[in-house]
């Protein structure tokens, strides 16, 4: 086998035929755009294996090896079946990997927006925010007191209210996790009115 790429064993892999489970390394699995990774199962003598990406079968890959380089940022669903050289298919087996735009391509985190309803910089924006499908960010004040949270991926951008109602004119911290393996990004942003 080629160690040439970075190589990931897929979590929890049961081939039947053994019932022996293959070790993980990194799954799910972090990688950036244009980078090429190594995924493998524990082989069993005779059986071949079909490929999956996002429910895509991956032509060309019959062995316990697979060879795959990510060119788009998201989140996608690795799977693999063994089938025996006596006709009984296996399990499907599945890992998630982050595919993240890599050092190039960076948050733009404004310092201050002014939700004043004059319809410029109501909102606070985050740039970039949809190359990050499962991150997060959750606002709190001065005492620490959670105030806002997103939703994966920061689909309505914070717009200067918690609970329901217009907070004040203040400096709030932020704690953005991109859930890919980074530390969080932590700051302050200010409301002006």
């Amino acid at each position: 086998m080629s160690r040439m790429h970075p190589s990931v064993i897929l979590s929890g892999i049961v081939l039947f035929s053994a019932l022996e489970v293959a070790g993980q390394m990194t799954m799910p699995d972090n990688v950036v755009i244009g980078q090429t990774r190594q995924y493998f199962v524990v082989p069993y003598p005779g059986s071949t294996y079909i490929w999956w990406i996002d429910g895509e079968v991956q032509t060309g890959f019959t062995t316990n090896e697979f060879l795959h380089t990510w060119s788009s940022a998201d989140t996608f669903l690795l799977e693999v079946q063994e089938l025996s050289p006596y006709g009984c298919s296996g399990p499907v087996r599945s890992g998630k990997v982050f595919v993240n735009p890599g050092p190039g391509t960076l948050l733009i985190i404004h310092e201050a927006f002014s939700p004043d309803g004059d319809l410029i910089n109501d909102v606070w924006n985050i740039g970039n925010s949809e190359m990050y499908p499962e991150m997060k960010v959750t606002v709190y004040n001065r005492w620490g007191q959670s105030v806002w949270k997103s939703g994966a991926g920061y689909p309505e951008p914070w717009d200067g209210r918690g609970n329901g109602a217009d907070l004040p004119i203040d400096s709030y911290h932020y704690i953005i996790d991109l859930h890919n393996g980074t530390k969080p990004i932590i700051g302050d942003v200010t409301i002006i009115r």
